[in-house]
């Protein structure tokens, strides 16, 4: 059952501008709250969907908070989901918020704290396109441009907690057995790529869309050449050695609550490969701009290569550490190249107006990562 009037009036202040396609169009509500009775909620007594709220947070996919609440339960039973929504289209393409709900249902009970997945739906009648409810967790989401505000933060003890907690993940998720996830059954059961030819294709992508999406815009050669760099600089590697890659391994990304994380979030970009590529997305300069000697704002280069050696039970390699720095600067660079142009033809989406000043940011970060990497500089 759907209480139309209170979820159509919890509309936040935070609440991107309503399209089209708004989930609250319509009779879309009912169609949807009827799915989640069936597929969410099957055996409560007469479950009501009192509230349906976007959140502002993500680029990507849309991120729905849906409260439920039972009144003929003794116990007044109540619940919060996350509806995840697939974008009508988006600067990062192709999206796929169905495969994202099946890495977080193959990481339950992996150690891996991920929220758990209460249904998909591919039927476009119900929503206009695919969707996945996920558990609501608890918790804050710390940004790693306000984490120096934080009474953690502050504290250095519990900061080297939180950083501790940070390189537990990635452990984790490392010792995952990716062999059984579906979305990679073909390179379990082929050959594998050795690591050159896989980021030789990754990056093959990244400079056929970029042109595609920058051919009515001011060219960007500077990302062209660091690409090419990173192709004929590209370490080799065990194709037998390769491991999962969350692809956005950042502060801003897992839910913090009782001093640990509870859950990590944004699947999406998963992919399998080099053990390091996670742990140089982590040391990305722009996302310690604030304090640079703190990789990802949270410990010196030192000591997070302990908590991670200590976590993934390997040692890690400096030199091939800094290349991973590069290619974290050389993807974020292109998700800004290819992501300015669509946000602006596109929706107008202004939670992005920032990105052309980072794209300048992000761009001279690269271009002194790939002169310190040449000079044997480390990755400060």
């Amino acid at each position: 059952m759907i209480d139309r009037a209170r979820m159509m009036s919890s509309t936040t202040s935070d609440d991107p501008p309503a399209r089209r396609d708004d989930l609250r169009a319509g009779d879309r509500l009912d169609r949807i709250g009827a799915w989640l009775v069936e597929h969410v909620t099957p055996d409560w007594s007469a479950a009501r969907f009192t509230a349906l709220a976007r959140t502002s947070g993500g680029v990507s996919y849309e991120t729905w908070i849906v409260d439920a609440e039972d009144p003929a339960d003794p116990q007044d039973r109540r619940a919060r989901f996350v509806l995840r929504r697939q974008p009508l289209r988006g600067p990062v393409e192709p999206y796929d918020v169905l495969g994202e709900a099946a890495v977080y249902a193959g990481l339950a009970d992996t150690g891996v704290p991920v929220p758990r997945v209460l249904g998909t739906c591919a039927d476009l009648a119900v929503a206009g396109r695919p969707f996945a409810v996920l558990e609501y967790i608890d918790g804050e989401v710390p940004d790693y441009r306000t984490l120096m505000q934080r009474d953690e933060w502050i504290d250095p003890a519990r900061r080297a907690n939180m950083a501790r907690q940070f390189m537990g993940v990635l452990g984790a998720a490392q010792r995952v057995d990716w062999r059984r996830f579906e979305r990679f059954a073909a390179l379990a059961s082929g050959p594998r790529p050795r690591e050159p030819e896989r980021l030789h294709a990754l990056i093959e992508h990244m400079l056929a869309t970029a042109a595609h999406r920058m051919a009515d815009w001011v060219p960007h050669p500077i990302f062209r050449d660091a690409a090419r760099w990173c192709q004929e600089h590209a370490p080799d590697g065990d194709p037998d050695d390769m491991v999962l890659i969350h692809g956005d391994f950042k502060v801003g990304n897992f839910i913090w609550r009782d001093e640990r994380i509870v859950a990590f979030l944004d699947w999406e970009g998963a992919m399998v490969g080099d053990p390091l590529q996670d742990l140089g997305y982590a040391c990305h300069p722009a996302m310690r701009e604030p304090r640079p000697d703190l990789m990802a704002m949270l410990a010196p280069l030192d000591d997070l290569i302990a908590y991670y050696e200590a976590a993934s039970e390997r040692t890690v390699d400096r030199r091939r550490l800094h290349y991973y720095v590069v290619y974290a600067l050389l993807f974020h660079t292109w998700t800004l190249t290819i992501g300015l142009p669509s946000i602006a033809e596109w929706d107008g989406d202004m939670r992005m107006a920032t990105g052309y000043k980072k794209l300048n940011q992000v761009t001279r970060l690269l271009t002194a990562q790939i002169e310190a990497y040449e000079a044997g500089r480390g990755v400060l």
